[in-house]
């Protein structure tokens, strides 16, 4: 008899043991909790090639914690269907007792028959990628001639579990995929990512997971909308590494981004693959990974195969419609197909959704998700709750508690549930304060309905039984009551009503309950949240700066708020797409004094917020400048920049958490925190410029020709002239100097100063192509500052002080309509929209007789309109609407003279700012 102690470190490693195993045994039985396709591939080939000389093969493997993926099962049950000698047994909760609780398959054994020889290895090692390559796993095999009392009783345990276990099949491959369309995804370790010396964002890492959790669906294909610049090619390859391709196609539209996007690949994946070009001018038709354009590719398909590629990218899929994609989407059946794309809101065309059977699973900004039609849309309900004293504080909490169950406060509660009841059986998820409030909640409303409740202590396995009971049409279950372990990770797509029992604390805790709610389910077309609002309105009126997220394009101030309060968010637009909003009157009073009242730019709401958010995301560490733009939760980091702490403005994030007294933070010089604060306040960019510039000399390139050729090649439209004047003031910032053909950046850098102020720069930039790098010149209805029109036109930034300007017969107005005046005021003021396309302007008075002749015989007025200058201590941007001319000049009875002009704009206003604006009804006048 021999006995080998097996590891990873071992002069034989577990992994090829059992690949040497397979490759001379007669028959094997494998009994494996965990098994994970970028593990199962490591050995794949050697378990084929073993059946396929007719070795008798049995796999017994478990859905325990939700770990093993159907792509592993779908791998051997296609095994199954082309040979007679394989099979695979899944325990599908085979194992559990009556209660919420299934008992844990565990158990790595291999066995092994040889013609002269039995082997049982036992141990710690399932067939995952880290479990065989990397993990401190244990594992002993002990072999002999004759079986063994230790093989001997192992395959009797084997044979047991076999005949307890069932076949795989395509129901129940379908059941388990229906389970983890829900499941909470906990593993993390079974790809090996974190070894490499390019490692995943925190945008990316997120997407990975879902994209993970996808095909352990059992789903081929996947759309991923992100913002331009989060690095989405980095996710393909990431995501590329989790799949572990044979070979994989990347097709893109244009010839520098198939060049990027290679270099992207090679930079993760290095030499262990070969990369080709199939373009115009190269057809390299063999290498392990090919970059096509799509013209290309769609005239040459013949040179392949259907089935040559497992992994499928197309980039820019807001083209995929065209001709040539379809061409390419049709013809090739690879195992999985991703998409990329920043625009979703250029996807007004419902086939790109299609082309990717509506998988999307990065987080798509809501709005575009209810817009598209990718999930449910949801009937609001805000109930004015005067049974409960919601405002006690903490050492109140239990008499809070009492009143929330109470017997009057119950009745009122099933009272709103009939009111609003769905068609069949009523699914709700009931958010508590606590777990007592969860608990007594359950038990006090049990006499009206089939309740149940879940805490923290419940394991996954629990868990998800219940929410196959509560969506089940089968079942009795009809509500769930939780606190926070559904705020994330899990989605129940059948729930047809959310039940929020708690003030709301928080916008971005709002927003995340209320998505629990959208997923899409067969017969469902709507969701009903019911929001009991308490008499405390200090964090309900949280609710609606949620809500008012939802919103186009408003620069979001009090008097707008109130008045979308007022008409319960109509003019958010999303009525055509079956979204309502209902607030009882007297709530929307309330809520109205409170707004008027509340300074939600001071310090405590905005750290409240900024912990919400940490909160939400996870992180152990302050979220990074790019959280805030890869989150639809997220708030504006703008703001935190804008805060006064002991007096004084923040002016840069970096502040903001020293203010705050932020933990672990990286420890800067002066001199190093002003340069951050110099590049915040350039912030939200209306030119590239600067910090691509600044990114460069961060990097080390400092020649002035090589950052002439980093800005023509990442720029659109670049002119010459837009570089000149960024570096004259960058120049007087005091930050760059320059000596012959070389510029100098003058702070200090070290290690983490670099990491940090490159995360602050990405930020920047791709907050830039996000919100202003599709217009020509200034983007219609966006927002911009005095300082940066000055900018974007090649003008001295800091002359800010005047409202009106003029250049070569241009006139760049900035008016303030005088929305925050009283009434009387607002109809004695002369700057006012009179219709959708007609603005009445009135010029600065005392204008000397040859600057108003200037504005008389002006060729063009480029209009900027804000609603109030500032709100609690904040200055407000412009809006940008529009350009026209000045027309019909007046004198008006000012006695210090002035002229009233009309100027016809061009575009007429939306809906949504005529609303803004005081046009249409709803908006104070």
């Amino acid at each position: 008899m021999e006995n080998h102690f097996l590891t990873n470190y071992t002069d034989q490693v577990f992994l090829d043991r059992i690949k040497e195993n397979l490759r001379k045994c007669k028959a094997f039985y494998f009994s494996v909790s965990f098994i994970k396709k970028a593990g199962l591939v490591l050995l794949f080939k050697d378990i084929e090639a073993a059946i396929e000389r007719g070795c008798f093969g049995r796999v017994i493997t478990s859905t325990y914690q939700n770990f093993t993926d159907i792509e592993s099962l779908k791998s051997f049950f296609s095994l199954m269907a082309k040979h007679e000698n394989f099979e695979c047994h899944l325990d599908f909760e085979s194992f559990s007792n009556e209660q919420y609780s299934t008992l844990g398959f565990h158990s790595k054994g291999y066995l092994f028959e040889f013609d002269n020889r039995y082997e049982v290895i036992i141990g710690s090692s399932n067939i995952t990628r880290y479990a065989l390559l990397q993990n401190i796993e244990w594992d002993v095999a002990i072999s002999d001639s004759v079986p063994t009392n230790s093989f001997i009783k192992a395959k009797s345990e084997f044979q047991t579990l076999w005949e307890t276990t069932h076949p795989l099949s395509s129901e129940i491959l379908n059941q388990y995929a229906n389970k983890l369309h829900y499941a909470i995804e906990r593993w993390d370790m079974d790809y090996d990512l974190e070894n490499r010396e390019i490692k995943p964002n925190f945008m990316q890492r997120r997407a990975l997971k879902e994209l993970n959790r996808f095909r352990a669906m059992g789903l081929s294909k996947a759309l991923v909308v992100a913002a331009a610049g989060s690095g989405k090619t980095y996710l393909t390859a990431f995501d590329a590494c989790n799949f572990n391709p044979k070979r994989l196609l990347y097709v893109v539209h244009e010839g520098s981004i198939l060049k990027r996007s290679l270099e992207t690949f090679q930079n993760v994946f290095g030499s262990n693959v070969s990369y080709g070009v199939f373009s115009g001018e190269s057809k390299d038709l063999d290498a392990n990974f090919v970059f096509a354009t799509n013209l290309t590719m769609s005239r040459s398909l013949e040179l392949f195969k259907r089935n040559e590629f497992d992994y499928l990218v197309v980039d820019e899929c807001h083209h995929a419609t065209a001709a040539t994609y379809k061409k390419i989407i049709s013809y090739f059946e690879p195992e999985f197909l991703l998409g990329l794309t920043a625009t979703p809101e250029r996807m007004d065309n419902q086939d790109v959704f299609e082309l990717f059977d509506g998988n999307v699973p990065y987080e798509l900004r809501l709005r575009d998700a209810i817009a598209n039609d990718l999930v449910v849309p949801f009937k609001y309900f805000g109930i004015r709750d005067t049974l409960v004293e919601y405002g006690l504080n903490r050492n109140q909490e239990r008499r809070m508690i009492a009143q929330m169950a109470d017997e009057r406060h119950c009745d009122f509660i099933c009272e709103a549930i009939e009111t609003h009841r769905p068609v069949g059986k009523l699914k709700a998820l009931a958010f508590c304060r606590n777990v007592t409030h969860a608990r007594m909640m359950c038990e006090a409303l049990s006499d009206r309905y089939h309740t149940a409740y879940l805490t923290g202590k419940n394991n996954v396995g629990e868990r998800i039984r219940a929410y196959n009971d509560l969506q089940s049409d089968r079942t009795e279950l009809e509500i769930l009551f939780t606190v926070d372990i559904l705020n994330e990770g899990v989605d129940i797509p059948g729930i047809n009503m959310v039940l929020f029992l708690r003030p709301t604390e928080s916008s971005t805790v709002f927003t995340q309950q209320l998505g629990r709610g959208l997923r899409k389910y067969t017969g469902k077309e709507y969701v009903t949240v019911l929001d009991f609002i308490g008499n405390s309105y200090r964090r309900s009126v949280q609710i609606a700066f949620a809500l008012s997220r939802l919103a186009a394009n408003f620069v979001v101030e009090k008097r707008l708020m109130k008045s979308l309060v007022k008409d319960n968010f109509m003019a958010l637009g999303l009525g055509q797409y079956g979204v309502e909003i209902h607030i009882d009157d007297l709530s929307k009073e309330e809520i109205v004094n409170f707004l008027e009242n509340e300074n939600f730019n001071s310090l405590s709401y905005l750290k409240q917020d900024y912990f919400n958010f940490k909160k939400y995301i996870g992180s152990e560490h302050a979220p990074k400048h790019m959280d805030y733009l890869n989150n639809d939760c997220a708030p504006d980091i703008l703001r935190f920049m804008s805060v006064k702490i002991d007096g004084k403005k923040t002016s840069s994030y970096y502040n903001f958490l020293r203010g705050i007294q932020e933990k672990d933070l990286p420890v800067f010089s002066d001199e190093q925190i002003l340069f951050i604060n110099y590049l915040s306040s350039m912030l939200p960019l209306v030119r590239q410029h600067e910090f691509v510039m600044y990114k460069c000399l961060i990097s080390g390139v400092c020649n002035r020709s090589a950052i002439e050729h980093e800005l023509s090649e990442n720029m659109r439209n670049f002119r010459n002239e837009e570089a000149v004047h960024a570096q004259k003031y960058m120049m007087e910032s005091g930050f760059i100097s320059t000596e012959n053909d070389e510029i100098k950046l003058n702070a200090p850098l070290d290690d983490q100063y670099v990491e940090y102020v490159q995360d602050l720069l990405v930020y920047g930039l791709t907050r830039y192509v996000v919100d202003y790098d599709d217009a020509d010149d200034f983007k219609l209805w966006a927002s911009y500052r005095i300082d940066q029109v000055q900018l974007k036109l090649c003008k001295n930034p800091r002359y800010t002080m005047k409202g009106t300007y003029v250049y070569d017969g241009v006139v760049y107005i900035f008016a303030s309509i005088k929305k925050d005046a009283s009434i009387q005021e607002h109809l004695n003021y002369k700057d006012k929209f009179l219709q959708a396309n007609l603005f009445q302007w009135e010029c600065e008075a005392g204008l000397k007789p040859e600057n108003q002749q200037e504005l008389i015989q002006s060729t063009k007025a480029f209009l900027f309109i804000r609603k109030v200058e500032s709100e609690n201590g904040i200055v407000l941007p412009f809006t940008f609407v529009g350009t026209g001319k000045l027309e019909n000049p007046r004198k008006t009875d000012n006695p210090r003279g002035s002229l009233l002009f009309d100027i016809w704009i061009d575009e007429p206003l939306p809906d949504y700012l005529q609303y803004d604006f005081g046009l249409s009804k709803g908006m104070d006048s």
